[in-house]
């Protein structure tokens, strides 16, 4: 079994804030309806850049990078959803 360093846990702790720190947006977004504030080009940077960072932390196997992308596009996707939703 590895041994886990300091570093990893920093880098994993990290990870998952950045993933959690879009969560009360994504559910006041749900809750309230209100997307008139929120930028699309915003989002679709968003989109981009944490699809491009889960493909290169895949490729090199980088958990945080994995976790903290992740968590970004899913959340940034679900936005999406309710811009897309919410314009009809």
């Amino acid at each position: 079994m590895e041994k886990i360093d300091i570093i990893d846990i920093i880098g994993l702790t990290g990870s998952v804030l950045v993933g959690i720190c879009f969560i009360p947006q994504t559910y006041k977004i749900i809750n309230s309806n209100e997307i008139k504030d929120i930028s699309k080009l915003f989002m679709l940077l968003n989109i981009i850049s944490a699809s491009l960072m889960v493909v290169y932390g895949s490729y090199y196997l980088i958990l945080p990078v994995i976790i903290a992308n992740g968590s970004v596009l899913i959340n940034c996707c679900i936005i999406t959803i309710c811009i897309i939703k919410n314009q009809n």
